[in-house]
């Protein structure tokens, strides 16, 4: 029987749950993110730098593009597609479900390979990270 793998994701941590058939979900890893929880300030050192020139009078703080908050995320979800990519090169999955908020849902998709891509059978876009295996068993 095929084995289905259930990655159910959210800013703080990422279950992956395993299912043969139609057999209840099994945990299979629950990784933490510690960074989740953190804010802005909490991931950087010191504040943006700023342009010293007398020509701005509140000299005007430089920017990233991403916040140190959304790298840190988007390096922890790079970590999980890497395992993931190593979990179907070795034939740990046939088909995978993707679960999360829309917008991490995005970033899952992205950051996954091509072949991992192939696996996906369904995408719920919808935060189940709070619920009990039993309730997310219920809505695939």
């Amino acid at each position: 029987m095929e084995t289905t793998w259930i990655v159910v994701a959210s800013r703080d941590e990422v279950r992956i749950f395993s299912r043969v058939g139609r057999a209840h979900l099994k945990l299979e890893r629950d990784i933490g993110n510690p960074l989740g929880r953190l804010k802005n300030q909490d991931l950087v050192s010191d504040k943006a730098g700023a342009a010293d020139d007398n020509r701005f009078r509140g000299r005007p703080a430089y920017s990233t593009e991403e916040s140190p908050k959304e790298r840190a995320l988007k390096d922890f979800y790079r970590e999980v597609c890497d395992l993931l990519d190593h979990a179907r090169s070795t034939h740990q999955f046939s088909s995978l479900v993707l679960i999360a908020e829309p917008r991490l849902l995005g970033y899952l998709r992205d950051m996954v390979s091509k072949n991992v891509e192939r696996a996906v059978s369904q995408t719920i876009a919808k935060d189940l990270s709070a619920e009990r295996d039993l309730e997310i068993e219920s809505r695939l």
